[in-house]
């Protein structure tokens, strides 16, 4: 198992791994609802919105070097998006965290978003996008910014295919380093594939809220979780195992969490 940033490269395996993954979390069958009858336009939202992880993220993936079904090639099998603080970036500049280039995008940039498509439910969409802009200002910015703000993981999907292997403990192991490194919190909205993973890991909730429509009986329901700087929890085994050194990238990492479940 290896442990990398991203870069523009990963596109596409990031975007397969997204489509995977998508039926297991309830956020996407709340959302796009209709992702299945438009199967090629969700898959143009998958590839678009993994291309602006790449342009306005820390994007880490999770590399097999032989797998079933490429035995001969790397194949990326999930990933992580993670925020670092403002105070941080040049910091994670120096040691190397920043997912990918810089560079604004160009017209010929391969992660340039084609045009949209509009699938899904949009009224659900707004409501979701707002609830987590508001909460994450209260829960998390604003009570961190005084002590240099938080490393956020916005995304962290496993294909179905290796999931139960330890890439989602690897990657979430990945962030808290760096949280570390710069003595902040490490902060997450948990969906229930997640939550037992960051519950091992250390992590605790601070706070919840609920995503419903007035009049529908469907909703979801989001703890905001964090992890204090000096806590280890969990991460004592990831590290007893050969897991990641601080301020490290690309390392080879020999983790199979049991229990662990991937978002």
């Amino acid at each position: 198992m290896l442990i990398r940033l991203a870069t523009s490269s990963d596109l596409e395996a990031m975007t397969a791994v997204l489509i995977g993954a998508s039926p297991m979390d309830p956020v996407y069958p709340y959302r796009f609802p209709d992702r299945h009858l438009y199967p090629d336009e969700f898959a143009a939202l998958c590839r678009r919105k993994c291309a602006e992880y790449l342009e306005t993220s820390t994007v880490v993936v999770c590399e097999l070097p032989h797998s079933a079904y490429s035995p001969s090639t790397p194949q990326v099998v999930a990933f992580a998006a993670w925020d670092m603080p403002s105070a941080a970036a040049q910091v994670a500049g120096e040691v190397g965290s920043v997912g990918c280039s810089t560079e604004p995008t160009s017209p010929t940039s391969p992660t340039l978003p084609t045009s949209p498509t509009t699938i899904g439910h949009a009224t659900r969409q707004s409501a979701f996008r707002a609830a987590l802009a508001k909460h994450k200002a209260s829960l998390f910015d604003a009570r961190h910014a005084p002590a240099g703000g938080h490393v956020f993981l916005k995304m962290l999907l496993c294909h179905p295919a290796f999931q139960r292997r330890g890439a989602g403990t690897a990657l979430t192991a990945w962030g808290i380093e760096q949280a570390r490194t710069l003595g902040v919190y490490t902060t997450v909205f948990a969906s229930p594939m997640g939550l037992r993973l960051y519950e091992k890991l250390g992590f605790r909730e601070v706070g919840r809220f609920r995503v419903q429509l007035e009049g529908e009986g469907e909703f979801l329901e989001i703890p905001a979780m964090a992890l204090a700087p000096g806590v280890v929890g969990g991460m004592r085994e990831v590290e007893g195992k050969g897991g990641l050194g601080r301020g490290e990238c690309g390392r080879r990492v020999d983790v199979w969490g049991e229990g662990a479940v991937c978002v």
